[in-house]
């Protein structure tokens, strides 16, 4: 965490150490301003990202559960996204139909980091899809993938690991704090649910949520049996 803290620090107090050495124009103040507010918003990122994590593994949290269309939901979210992916050249799709017992706020969030997360990485032709399905164990999973430059599978074990940030030199460049799949891995957790990712170098990524059965499900299984 102190080395994660200390980069961008150390940026901002770089710049302002060289814009002061001299006297500077209007627009080189500007300039500087502009890059000096990239950094306050990693950090203030990483710090938000930080506190939930911090909440998240309290055992005492508790989420406020609603029942839930999941495809609309999905829907809502990729519509947020579709100027973002239109200016990149990306093609979104939102798939199936399901139900879903879940915080409504904490699912948003999880698809939200998948979601930017697939976009970051995407090239300019490629195609991201958001997919929701009910099992027939009362299991629903919810899939976000992409056909972006995917990972290396040793890499794979490591993912959700705070501030874990692979090389990706084939990648676009991203400005992720490398804390995105670790809060959607504690949403997950918070929900007794988990998460598996699967991908491969040139390969895209797949990411899927696995919740488990609500306790509505289980009880109409269980009147259905008695």
């Amino acid at each position: 965490l102190a080395h994660e803290l200390r980069t961008p620090i150390q940026n901002l107090m770089g710049e302002a150490q060289v814009a002061l050495s001299r006297p500077r124009t209007a627009e080189e103040y500007h300039q500087i301003l502009e890059s000096s507010l990239e950094e306050y918003d990693r950090l203030s990122r990483m710090i938000n990202g930080l506190l939930f994590l911090a909440r998240a593994d309290n055992p005492s949290t508790a989420i406020m559960r609603e029942r839930f269309d999941a495809r609309r939901e999905l829907d809502i979210v990729a519509d947020y996204y579709d100027a973002e992916a239109d200016e990149q050249g990306v093609t979104m799709s939102c798939e199936g139909q399901a139900w879903l017992d879940a915080d409504p706020t904490l699912f948003r969030r999880a698809l939200t980091n998948l979601l930017s997360n697939a976009l970051r990485h995407t090239h300019s032709g490629g195609q991201v899809r958001l997919a929701v399905r009910a099992l027939e164990a009362g299991e629903v999973h919810v899939e976000v993938s992409d056909t972006g430059c995917g990972m290396a599978r040793e890499h794979l074990e490591h993912l959700g690991t705070r501030f874990y940030r692979p090389d990706r030199t084939d990648c676009l460049p991203g400005d992720g704090v490398g804390l995105g799949l670790t809060i959607v891995k504690s949403i997950m957790a918070l929900h007794g649910g988990s998460v598996t990712i699967d991908s491969a170098e040139g390969r895209g990524m797949s990411v899927t949520l696995r919740f488990p059965p609500s306790r509505s499900s289980l009880t109409e299984d269980a009147l259905a049996e008695g």
